[in-house]
């Protein structure tokens, strides 16, 4: 059973926080509502507005877990590192994928981390496509799963790092520029 945990700790660490999520959102219902903003004629200016946003709370959270990763983790890749330099011919190879392997469970912790990190930037009220959207005619359960799938896109993108969100908003821009120019008599 504990190699089993430890196998598929990222699984079930995914899985509770997404039921976690899905009770907050069923038990808070409109409390979780991100606070109203009027509605605006152009949506896509809308999007670029929050993508800005959540390009400035993903550049706060990376720092956030780079910090956070370092200072719990820089002690045992040093150590490996130093593993590393120091073996024979023999045991470089073992040295090496034990580094890597060390590597790829920092990459995975950083993940999991951010994408808590977002989950609670997102239910604090952070949100992509709530203020895109005028959802005042939808039922309560449309609601609930639209801000329940809001929840997840935003943790995901917030995640992503500032990187993806920065991609998005360029695609977006140049869309916006073809269209303006097409526009043009």
């Amino acid at each position: 059973m504990k190699r089993y945990i430890e196998r598929h700790s990222g699984r079930i660490w995914m899985s509770l926080l997404v039921a976690a999520l899905a009770v907050a959102v069923v038990v808070q219902g409109d409390a979780l509502a991100p606070a109203e903003v009027a509605a605006d004629e152009r949506p896509f200016l809308t999007a670029l507005m929050q993508l800005g946003i959540l390009y400035i709370v993903a550049l706060f959270v990376e720092r956030s877990l780079e910090v956070l990763l370092k200072a719990w983790r820089q002690g045992g890749k040093t150590r490996l590192e130093e593993k590393v330099r120091e073996a024979e011919e023999n045991g470089r190879a073992a040295a090496e994928s034990e580094l890597r392997d060390y590597r790829a469970g920092t990459q995975r912790r950083a993940l999991l981390f951010g994408l808590t990190l977002g989950l609670m930037v997102s239910l604090a009220g952070v949100r992509l496509l709530g203020p895109i959207f005028d959802l005042a005619a939808a039922s309560s359960f449309q609601q609930a799963l639209f801000q329940f799938t809001d929840i997840i896109l935003t943790a995901g993108l917030i995640a992503g790092g500032s990187a993806a969100i920065h991609e998005l908003m360029a695609l977006i821009d140049d869309l916006l520029r073809a269209g303006r120019k097409r526009a043009r008599p």
